[in-house]
């Protein structure tokens, strides 16, 4: 299946998307938007909290796994969603992000697919001439 933001992927035991962006920083931004349309339906958007997010990995494959797995904490611990996200910037072992979050509120929201993890499964993050691209499988 085909969106505006997102190819997914199909595989026997999970699930996968690929993302497209222009720099760096959007192919990550569209990777988290991706992530959160997967999981998640909000009926509505209420008040949002911006909170800072910092990751740090090898490289950028584990920014990226370490960058979502940080909105599965979110959700799994504090049942907060995030509604934007914006990196403001990739360096080759550290990410920083500003995330607008809610509360997730069962009599509005659904969750549309339990994530379990966020895996490494070809995993792909880089440049196909001048596009960045993502390619992520999620343990469902």
């Amino acid at each position: 299946m085909t969106t505006g933001l997102y190819r997914t992927i199909e595989h026997t035991a999970d699930t996968g998307f690929e993302v497209r962006g222009d720099s760096r920083e959007q192919v990550y931004e569209h990777a988290a938007m991706a992530f959160f349309q997967i999981m998640w339906c909000l009926g509505s958007l209420r008040q949002n909290k911006v909170t800072s997010i910092e990751v740090k990995g090898v490289d950028q494959e584990e920014l990226l796994v370490n960058f979502l797995e940080e909105f599965l904490y979110l959700y799994d611990a504090k049942r907060l969603v995030c509604t934007k996200v914006e990196v403001d910037s990739v360096e080759d072992d550290r990410l920083q992000a500003r995330a607008w979050l809610q509360e997730f509120d069962g009599a509005q929201d659904r969750e549309l697919l339990s994530v379990k993890a966020v895996t490494y499964h070809q995993l792909f993050i880089g440049r196909e001439k001048d596009t960045w691209i993502a390619r992520v499988f999620l343990d469902i």
